[in-house]
């Protein structure tokens, strides 16, 4: 959205990339952007910030804005319990974009990351958070080789077992 004031242009503070909800295989590498405009033009101090949930207290408030990304919408009170500050990005300009990148994911990695974005171009801070959903099926192959090992396991010890109750029963 655009106002002309004066001769003036001004814009409000939007996400130009917004991170997606995504499906990984474990040991896959992810990555997510994020992307922010400032509400000024000029030279402001921005922050980026990448935190992690595993799982939400409460179900989460969507709403959409004028360009269909999914804004979450949270507030001190409903902030998800066991949130994990991954990263944190600071530059002075009028846009801030950072890229969290994981490697070889696991299923332990599986949940919420949302970009957090500080703007303090108006009088006070304002902030800004986009959400995705990250979800690591298990390495089928991986899967498949342990539950091979086990039954060979099993099978050996069987084998074993019968031996010794076959010996067993020639010494009676």
């Amino acid at each position: 959205i655009f106002f002309v004031l004066k001769n003036v242009c001004f814009s409000s503070a939007l996400f130009t990339e917004v991170p997606q909800d995504m499906i990984s295989q474990a040991g896959d590498d992810v990555e997510m952007a994020c992307s922010f405009r400032g509400a000024s033009s000029s030279s402001v101090s921005l922050e980026i910030q990448w935190w992690y949930t595993r799982d939400w207290a409460e179900q989460p408030s969507w709403t959409t804005n004028q360009e269909s990304l999914y804004l979450f919408v949270v507030s001190q009170e409903n902030k998800p319990k066991g949130a994990t500050k991954i990263s944190v990005v600071k530059v002075v300009g009028s846009n801030i974009s950072h890229k969290l990148r994981l490697s070889s994911v696991r299923p332990s990695d599986e949940g919420t990351y949302e970009c957090r974005v500080t703007d303090f171009s108006e009088s006070r801070a304002q902030q800004h958070r986009v959400q995705a959903y990250l979800q690591v099926q298990p390495d089928l192959q991986q899967e498949h080789q342990m539950a091979y090992q086990f039954h060979e396991e099993d099978h050996h010890q069987l084998h074993e077992g019968n031996k010794t109750n076959t010996n067993q029963r020639a010494e009676i």
